[in-house]
Parts: structure tokens; C-alpha cells; sequence
């Protein structure tokens, strides 16, 4: 053994696997101790609880074979190591029984993962019965969450009903981001053009009058179903610590502490933020984020995922569209625009222009500044103009035409033509939709405007279709060869736009020569928006209704 130790190559190899046994210990804590990493183990839904025992098992595996590995190769450099200096170890030429063996071994091993892997998607990817949808539309640099099942109301954090199904369509308005919530594992990019899915349902807290002991213990602890043996569960869990589940019945129970302060400029610091706009429900906060490198300010595309009972729920929906109070311009800037525009209006160069003193906060020019904030980068003040002050920029302006109602527009546009000297006067909730209604936008009062029901766009739409079930077929799916079926048809599940310029303008190209003529160019913006529902909810599509308003802003568009 001392001979053993004094060999150099026995003391390299030693000291080799003591570090790059350290390595692997501590590399995994060093991580965890950068601010925010957190924990990230999807255990708080049943889709991320899957998920996280698949990985758990994996993991087990894998240092089964590391360990398995790691102790033949000792035993084999002490076994057949050289003895004496002049002494060749035994000579080995191979071992049929042990070839054979391990080699069967590893088929095993990979087709039980192969097994468990999609045993696990099977169950997670597959989407079952909805009892809500949420679109989560993605741009530079923060979320909005619309509700179609709810008059299109937006947020900007995620707030759902606990144990029920939801739906999340993910997309985004500019370019790749991806939405990410450890604790409920949802992970999926987020395409400019496209819809990405994704269903997940939340633990949240348990309400004591809406669950009983029985339906409690079966919608919070049970696992998903599974094809694995019992054996197979019993074993693992033997090797893994129990997640302790929060069994609360009312009040905040988890707070977001990771989130960004409003009105950052772009590099400034995060700070914790401890206070909720959620204390008064019984609810259940999980932190979100995007994952997709997509510029300067990806790093504040934080969120809150808001997990309430059933009532709580139904109370913030109502609390949404009764928000009693004054729009505070202040507040929606410092929330919206001071990331790009910095805090003092100060702007950001070369990529964001400042506030102050430009031709947009003239008293002459409201109507001007309106536009920019209701279309963004589509404003024709900014079209073709980059030298604002003697500086280019090079920046992209967001449209928050769909994300802020009248009064907030107003209350915003008065705050940046009377903040940091400049005084350009006030502009008034009525200035801002007469605006929207020269442009073609939908209507947004404060409170939200009234659409028109699902139900009558839908029966006056199954009219307007009778035109074009000759081609498309009475259920969507077509008969004719080159004809598409509109039935899961992408364009009309994304692209209402497209539809449109379709049936108002037909499609006439050399692949499509004459294939759909322009079936609507007459038709008014309320006959045009029933169609398009109809086609959108219906052969088994569930999209969102066209209002008349939308379906007009579009048409326009097209026709400049």
C-alpha cells in the first residue's frame, strides 16, 4: 500500500477524482446562490409534479450508472495494476458473458427511460378538457394576458382559477420570447405570427367552503395517472423528500419578492419588492419570466402568476372591470413607458428618444402624440423618422392601443406633456377615442366597451358562410382537390388579417390561381366580423370572436 502511494500517477489520479468529485458537488450549489435562481422544481401543479419525477427518476439513474461506473474503474486500476516495475498486469482479451451482459443492460435501461419519458408526455402534452383560456401575448419588454372568455380583458400578470384546466395560447408582438413558471412547469416560446400551447393546473389555496376534505385531498396530493407499476413509485419516493404542500385556506400564502421596480432605466439594478396587489384575495403567487434572450430590457420581463379560489377569482374579474378611481398617469408610465423613456423622460440613446422638448409635446401637436401612444412605431410621425433632437435612434415604439382603455392613455399623454418641463397642455378621454375611431381602432372606455354576444355574431356568421360551404364544405373540411379546409386551418386559427384580405380581396396567385374569389368585398364590418367568428369557433376551431370594431381597423389596414 505504501508503494501504492508513493506512485505519482496513482497520487494524480487520486487527487483528480477528490476535485472533480468537489466540482460536482458544489458547481450545482454555487448556482443556486446566484439572487433570483431560486428554487425551480415544478411541484406546486400536476403537469409540473410529473414532470419533476420524471426528472427525479432520471437523475437517480444516472448516478446509478456514475457510481456503478466510477467503482469498476477503481477496481479494475487496483486489480490490474502493476505490481513490480518490470511486471505487466494479466492481460485481458475480452469477456463474451460480460460484453453480452452490459450490453443488454444498457437496452434495458433505455427502453425503461424511453417508457417513463413518454408515459410522462402522454400525460402532460396532451391537452384534456379547458375550464378557461388565456392568451399570453409577449413584447419588448413585458406581458399582457387577455382573457377571450372574459369581454378581452388585458393584464399584465396571469391570474387563475386553482384547480382548473388552463389553457395558455402563447405568442408575441415583436420578436422571441419564451414564458417560463418553474414552480407550475410551463416552459414555451413565444412566436411573432404564430400560437403556441400549453396547459397547466395550478395547486393554489384551497377554500374550505368551496372544496370538502375529500374533493381537497383528491385535487391537491393526487398524482397523474401513470402507467408505471406501484413498486416503481414506492422505491423512488424511498430516495426523495416528500414536497411539503401549503394546506391554507384563505389569505395571500406566497408572496413574488423577485420582481423589478417600475421606472428602471435600462442597466439600473433590481430591487425586492415585498408589497402585492393580490393581499386581499386568497390566493397563492408564483414568480414567471422570459427565458429568450430578446434585448436590452429582457431582464425585467418578470410576472406574477396568481393562483385564487374559485370566488376570489370571480371578485377580481369583477374588481377588473369596476376599477373605481382615476387613471394615475404617473403610475402607468413609470409600469409602461420608463423603461424604455427613463423615469426623468430622459430617454434611453441611441435606441429610445427622450420626452423632453420635442415636437410631440408641442400644445399644437396632442393629436400627434395620441397616435404614437395608441399605434406605436405605425404612427406617421414616426414613419421614415429616426433624428429626433439632432440624435438617431433606432429604438421601437410599442402600440398600447389594446393594453390601455381612454382614460388611461389620457392619463398617461397628460403626465408626459406636463412632467420635466415641458407644457404642452392636457388632452381628455373623449380626445383619445375620437382618435381611435380616425384610426380605425376598436372602442376602449374606461370599464371596457361592450361587444357584441358571441351568440349573435355566430348566428349571423353561419348565414354569411352559406356562400362558401359550396368550396370549404358545410363542416370545414373540403371536397375539393387544392381547396383547404378551414377545420384547425393555421391562418384562420392566427391570422385574421390574412383571412380578411382573402374574402374581401380574393386569393389569386400562381399556386392558387383563382381559387377563392372575393367572396365579402361588399360586406359591411358587422357582417364581416360574424363570418369571421364563424369560421373561428366553429368545425371544432376555438378561437376568439372578431368584433365589428377589429374587423374594420384590419380592413383598413389592408386597403391603405
Amino acid at each position: 500500500m505504501n508503494n501504492l502511494l508513493e506512485n505519482k500517477k496513482f497520487r494524480w489520479l487520486v487527487g483528480s477524482s477528490v476535485l472533480m468529485t468537489l466540482a460536482l458537488l458544489f458547481v450545482p450549489g454555487i448556482a443556486n446562490a446566484i439572487p433570483g435562481s431560486g428554487d425551480f422544481i415544478s411541484t406546486e401543479s400536476t403537469s409540473g409534479r410529473a414532470i419533476t419525477d420524471l426528472y427525479d427518476e432520471l437523475v437517480l439513474i444516472c448516478w446509478g450508472i456514475l457510481i456503478l461506473v466510477e467503482v469498476l474503474l477503481v477496481v479494475a486500476i487496483l486489480k490490474f495494476r502493476r505490481t513490480k516495475d518490470n511486471q505487466n498486469p494479466v492481460q485481458n482479451h475480452g469477456n463474451l458473458v460480460m460484453e453480452i451482459g452490459w450490453t443488454l443492460a444498457v437496452v434495458v435501461v433505455q427502453i425503461y427511460i424511453a417508457w417513463i419519458v413518454l408515459d410522462v408526455m402522454d400525460e402532460t402534452e396532451i391537452m384534456p378538457e379547458t375550464q378557461i383560456t388565456v392568451e399570453a401575448i409577449a413584447y419588448q419588454w413585458g406581458w399582457q394576458f387577455k382573457y377571450p372568455e372574459y369581454d378581452n380583458m388585458i393584464t399584465d400578470d396571469l391570474v387563475i382559477p386553482a384547480h382548473k384546466n388552463v389553457k395558455l395560447e402563447v405568442t408575441s408582438k415583436d420578436v422571441i420570447h419564451s414564458i417560463f413558471i418553474p414552480a407550475l412547469g410551463v416552459k414555451i416560446d413565444a412566436v411573432p405570427g404564430r400560437y403556441n400551447y400549453w396547459w397547466f393546473n395550478a395547486d393554489g389555496p384551497v377554500n374550505q367552503v368551496e372544496y370538502d376534505a375529500q374533493k381537497r385531498e383528491q385535487v391537491v396530493k393526487a398524482p397523474l395517472r401513470t402507467t408505471r407499476p406501484e413498486i416503481v413509485s414506492t422505491v423512488k419516493n424511498m430516495f426523495k423528500e416528500t414536497a411539503e404542500k401549503n394546506d391554507g385556506v384563505s389569505g395571500l400564502e406566497r408572496q413574488v419578492k423577485y420582481l423589478p421596480k417600475t421606472g428602471l432605466k435600462l442597466g439600473e439594478d433590481r430591487v425586492l419588492s415585498t408589497s402585492s396587489p393580490y393581499e386581499k384575495y386568497s390566493a397563492v403567487e408564483y414568480i414567471g419570466m422570459c427565458t429568450e434572450i430578446c434585448g436590452a430590457g429582457h431582464s425585467r420581463m418578470y410576472f406574477r402568476t396568481v393562483a385564487m379560489t374559485e370566488t376570489d377569482f370571480n371578485q377580481w374579474v369583477f374588481d377588473q372591470k369596476n376599477q373605481g378611481g382615476a387613471a394615475d398617469g404617473k403610475v402607468i408610465y413609470e409600469a409602461k413607458c420608463a423603461s424604455c423613456h427613463g423615469a426623468d423622460g430622459a430617454g434611453t440613446p441611441p435606441t429610445f428618444p427622450p420626452l423632453i422638448g420635442t415636437k410631440w409635446m408641442e400644445k399644437a401637436n396632442a393629436d400627434m402624440h395620441i397616435e404614437v401612444v395608441l399605434v406605436g412605431s405605425n404612427a406617421t410621425s414616426l414613419k421614415g423618422s429616426t433624428n429626433i433632437l439632432g440624435q438617431d435612434y433606432n429604438g421601437v415604439m410599442a402600440a398600447w392601443n389594446d393594453a390601455l382603455n381612454d382614460e388611461e392613455i389620457a392619463a398617461v399623454v397628460n403626465h408626459e406633456r406636463t412632467s420635466w418641463g415641458n407644457e404642452g397642455g392636457e388632452v381628455t378621454p373623449k380626445d383619445v377615442a375620437i382618435k381611435r375611431d380616425a384610426l380605425g381602432l376598436p372602442p376602449f372606455p374606461a370599464g371596457g366597451a361592450a361587444p357584441i354576444p358571441d351568440a349573435k355574431l355566430m348566428a349571423n356568421g353561419r348565414d354569411q358562410y352559406s356562400a362558401c360551404s359550396s368550396c370549404h364544405g358545410v363542416a370545414g373540411v373540403s371536397s375539393i382537390p387544392g381547396v383547404p379546409n378551414l377545420k384547425a386551418n393555421p391562418t384562420v386559427l392566427t391570422d385574421t388579417k390574412k383571412v380578411i384580405s382573402i374574402v374581401t380581396q380574393g386569393l389569386d396567385t400562381p399556386r392558387h390561381k383563382g381559387s377563392c374569389p372575393p367572396m365579402a368585398t361588399s360586406s359591411d364590418s358587422y357582417n364581416l366580423s360574424s363570418l369571421l367568428t364563424y369560421i373561428r369557433k366553429s368545425f371544432g376551431n376555438k378561437r376568439s370572436s372578431v368584433q365589428p370594431s377589429e374587423a374594420r381597423r384590419l380592413r383598413n389596414e389592408l386597403e391603405k
